[in-house]
């Protein structure tokens, strides 16, 4: 334990330099064309993508489980947490990545709608 520490203490202040390096250059802000078009958009797509998965993951959940419990006669073992069931049910693995598989790709028509519905304005 004693040797690991001291190994750890070694590596973490050999790794800081005692010596001063180069100043870091000034900084320059972007320029309005110093990207392509076709990168700004990817990058929202991305933001919007990424941004929404959380959302559509816990509707898509949601809409399952409470889909499953309409399905059978509203039987309350069968009850989202939601609604107040201590105990919901237990999903299968395929019904698991069935739920992520909605959940991508809800979120990735969010990005496309947006890209598309963004598109008049983008000029």
């Amino acid at each position: 334990m004693r040797l690991t520490a001291i190994v750890l203490l070694f590596f973490i202040f050999s790794t800081i330099s005692l010596f001063p390096g180069e100043s870091l250059p000034e900084y320059e802000p972007y320029d309005a064309d110093e990207f392509p078009g076709w990168t700004k958009d990817l990058r929202r797509a991305e933001i919007i993508f990424f941004g929404t998965i959380p959302f559509s993951f816990f509707y898509t959940s949601f809409s399952y489980d409470f889909y499953r419990y309409a399905f059978n006669d509203f039987d309350r073992t069968l009850a989202p947490a939601l609604l107040g069931n201590k105990t919901p049910p237990i999903r299968t693995n395929g019904e698991k990545w069935q739920i992520i598989a909605l959940s991508v790709s809800f979120s990735a028509v969010f990005a496309l709608v947006d890209y598309l519905l963004g598109q008049p304005w983008n000029d």
